[in-house]
């Protein structure tokens, strides 16, 4: 195509304030044939070449004639119209510093493309929250400026809350950063911004520490030779003809290890206390059998399974007193081992006094469970308030 039409459809395109990609668009083309119309490179066919016309509202003739007078010749160049390798250099005001342009940036180094002189003659440290508080500022202040043409075109009726709003909103904006730059400068203060890792570190410790405490203490040489010692004493009861009670012995090395933990870091959670009531269980059953005891081992048996009753009891009283909070405690539980308890021990001192127990002592203690949680929650409700 002729040099000239494509000089004359660039500035027609130019003229009409289109770039290539909208020309493109609304004549359904892409965008590189369009750039080889202007490069001469490729022609129009004669469907784009009307609604090349109708667009530009110019004939057919006027659009390919190329007898008249040329047109201003546009430059193919990319280096014609301002191409550089170099950073854009920016035009700013200038009352603009280099700490509102380049908010916490260290200033020992010039930054690259910077669209004017950069002090060196600091250290490279400034204050942090005022960067910020100033860079918070200035896009309160861009921000400001398009609000305000905006509520121009308003309405009477709606600038006065418009203007409200956008105050209110730039207050925030500045305050908010203001705020950023204190915390930062707070934890970075004649830092770098890797002195919040150590603040991270430092949020740390406790965790650390706390979990530290729950280790077990430093085993000693009889800590280590406890669990030996229990298999030779259990051989050695064996010898003798005690196998029974003499197993209830491997009880007792996971209930010294818990002991010893549990005392060392002051938590009796951390005492394993359904052991205990296995080896008095079954060690006290043993002892009955021993010598021979047959009667008082029998009741051992039929009393003494109210220790394991016990085991919810323990861990929820010791939650209550922590926690200061009685509804925790499984009162229901006590009630039943205080009626199956008693009942069992007068059954075997009187069976006249047994018998009333069982009739009549349910009721007081049935009533007392939700008498119980009423009391406590209503007194709680009132400290509370």
């Amino acid at each position: 195509m002729n040099v000239e039409i494509a000089n004359r459809l660039q500035q027609l395109r130019k003229k009409n304030e289109l770039s290539q990609e909208e020309l493109a668009e609304k004549i359904g083309v892409s965008r590189q044939a369009v750039s080889k119309w202007e490069r001469a490179e490729a022609s129009p066919d004669t469907d784009n070449l009307i609604l090349l016309s109708k667009l530009y509202k110019v004939s057919l003739d006027e659009l390919l004639r190329t007898d008249s007078e040329p047109l201003e010749a546009v430059s193919l160049k990319k280096e014609d119209y301002g191409y550089t390798e170099e950073p854009v250099r920016e035009k700013l005001p200038d009352d603009y510093t280099n700490d509102e342009i380049y908010p916490g940036r260290d200033q020992s180094e010039p930054p690259k493309g910077a669209p004017f002189d950069t002090d060196t003659a600091g250290n490279g440290q400034s204050d942090i929250a005022d960067k910020i508080g100033k860079a918070g500022r200035a896009i309160g202040d861009v921000i400001n400026a398009a609000g305000q043409k905006i509520n121009q075109e308003l309405t009477s009726e709606k600038k006065k809350d418009f203007e409200s709003r956008v105050e209110n909103g730039m207050e925030r904006l500045g305050s908010a950063f203001d705020r950023l730059g204190q915390k930062i400068d707070g934890m970075t203060k004649d830092e770098s911004f890797s002195g919040h890792k150590h603040k991270k570190e430092k949020k740390s410790r406790p965790v650390a520490e706390h979990r530290s405490a729950r280790e077990r203490p430093p085993m000693t040489l009889f800590d280590k030779l406890f669990p030996f010692i229990i298999v030779s004493g259990f051989f050695m009861a064996v010898a003798i003809g005690l196998a029974h009670p003499g197993w209830v012995l491997f009880l007792l090395i996971p209930f010294y290890y818990t002991t010893k933990t549990a005392l060392k870091n002051k938590n009796l959670m951390q005492f394993c206390y359904p052991l205990l009531c296995a080896i008095i269980y079954f060690g006290g059953a043993g002892f009955f059998d021993i010598f021979r005891m047959y009667r008082f081992e029998g009741y051992w048996y039929e009393i003494m399974w109210l220790l394991f009753l016990t085991i919810p009891l323990y861990y929820t009283g010791i939650s209550a007193l922590k926690k200061r909070n009685p509804l925790i405690f499984c009162y229901p539980v006590l009630c039943v081992i205080i009626y199956v308890g008693i009942g069992l021990v007068l059954e075997h001192l009187s069976w006249w006094f047994g018998n009333i127990w069982w009739s009549s002592a349910w009721a007081p203690l049935g009533l007392s469970i939700p008498v119980y949680y009423i009391v406590i929650t209503h007194f709680r409700n009132k400290k509370n308030s």
